[in-house]
């Protein structure tokens, strides 16, 4: 852009003035370019939050077409002091008796004493080994500077499968080995002990076990079992459980209704949301300007459009009474929007659940519907949503080179005007000069 000024003084015409109406003027073709890419520009954001929105109806979908995701399940314990429990999608229905005889310990060992943490632990070089259970042997290495602290820190950067401590109790120091894994089968055993320190489980007798490695003992009803750990999920089918105290309580699961009437109500709000969003944007509007991002989009209509077939349409090999979704409670409004009779939706549910989740998620359900369509419209490569994005970018970017040629051109102009009005200027500043010599010649011939 030509910024030099064109001076006046001897014509007395405010050349800036004229040239910039005469840009502003011809400039019109710009700005009528740059309204249709801002237009363009609008539609590639909204189909941005159109895709946004397919996304979030598809993982609501997801949670509904298949018998495992729709499914939602609670357990609750009589006595949470005994034991507590959740439980997966995968869990049956029950009622079970729980009695908890024993828990599952760690295996912690107390060495012999030493008089503070800083007294050498060792006479001589070599080593301190130890294992737990089968797994592999840890090995620290000592010598005669190596102290209390220095053995409990060597062991702890080992990160073995024993962790190490120090306690005092009150008159001396002990080192203290705890196995990072409960149940019977992990105890610690010391293999290799070159130091001063006698333990219970190692070639060097003494100290004293604080606590036996021990497995969880209890009944399921009447069969007896045992855990390595207080805490497992292997004893009721997606059930997982975790022992606290020793005693008796039971276990309950159930269909956690509240959570499966909450998926199909969020299924219905982010089916809501796209067809919203689409509506929202195709309105027409007395000029293009006031017009949609959506207006003429027949890539969005399509997206409402086979939405609301695959909501509608009858899902086969269904009871009569239990093929559509309108059959539980769920009815399409005038705008597209779905709406819901809860008191219809919450009988359905009490009387039959699983007529109420194959409706969704037996083959050709209306879940699977959905999900399968929200997958293919957002995919970032053969989507129709994709595919209508880049073909939008690529008429953004060829406005952008359009606007670019005719700036430049319309640059050249405005120099052009700026240049052939400096030399009109300076034209008439020399035939001033030129009439002026004249006139006073003329005024002293006269005389």
């Amino acid at each position: 852009m030509a910024t030099f000024s064109v001076s006046g003084l001897v014509s007395g015409i405010n050349y800036d003035d004229m040239i910039k109406k005469i840009i502003e003027v011809d400039s019109q073709p710009i700005i009528l370019l740059q309204r249709r890419q801002a237009d363009y520009n609008k539609q590639i954001s909204v189909y941005g939050d159109l895709s946004a929105k397919l996304a979030a109806l598809k993982t609501a979908a997801d949670s509904l077409r298949t018998v495992s995701s729709f499914y939602t399940k609670k357990a609750s314990s009589s006595d949470e002091t005994v034991f507590d429990a959740t439980a997966g999608s995968s869990a049956a229905a029950g009622n079970y008796s729980v009695t908890v005889t024993a828990l599952a310990q760690a295996h912690r060992v107390a060495s012999s004493i030493v008089a503070s943490e800083a007294t050498a632990v060792s006479a001589v070089s070599g080593n301190f080994s130890f294992q737990v259970g089968g797994a592999a042997v840890t090995t620290v290495t000592v010598d005669a500077t190596t102290t209390l602290v220095g053995l409990r820190d060597g062991i702890n950067a080992a990160r073995g499968d024993a962790e190490a401590s120090i306690i005092f109790d009150g008159t001396a120091y002990r080192l203290i080995l705890t196995s990072r894994t409960s149940g019977a089968a992990n105890a610690v055993a010391v293999t290799e002990n070159v130091t001063s320190l006698a333990l219970p489980t190692g070639p060097v007798a003494g100290g004293a076990t604080l606590q036996a490695a021990q497995d969880a003992a209890f009944s399921i009803d009447t069969l007896a079992m045992t855990r390595s750990s207080n805490s497992f999920a292997d004893a009721i089918g997606g059930v997982t459980i975790t022992l606290k105290k020793e005693g008796a309580s039971t276990l309950s699961v159930t269909n956690d209704v509240p959570a499966i009437r909450k998926k199909i109500d969020d299924f219905i709000s982010a089916y809501n949301a796209v067809v919203s969003l689409v509506s929202t944007n195709s309105t027409r509007g007395a000029s293009a300007q006031a017009a949609g991002a959506f207006t003429g989009e027949s890539t969005a209509r399509d997206v409402v459009s086979s939405l609301q077939g695959m909501i509608g349409a009858r899902v086969d090999g269904l009871p009569e009474g239990m093929r559509v979704l309108s059959q539980i409670g769920v009815k399409t409004n005038k705008d597209g929007t779905l709406s819901v009779d809860g008191a219809v939706l919450d009988d359905k549910i009490a009387a039959d659940l699983a007529g109420v989740s194959d409706l969704f998620n037996v083959t050709g359900g209306i879940a699977g519907r959905v999900y399968d369509y929200a997958v293919r419209a957002t995919n970032l490569a053969t989507g129709s949503i994709f595919y209508r994005t880049k073909g939008l970018n690529i008429t953004v970017s060829n406005l952008t080179d359009a606007i670019a040629k005719k700036q430049d051109r319309l640059d050249r102009e405005e120099t052009d005007m700026r240049v052939r009005f400096s030399k009109l200027e300076a034209l008439l500043s020399q035939l001033t000069s030129q009439s002026s010599y004249l006139s006073n010649i003329i005024t002293a011939m006269n005389k």
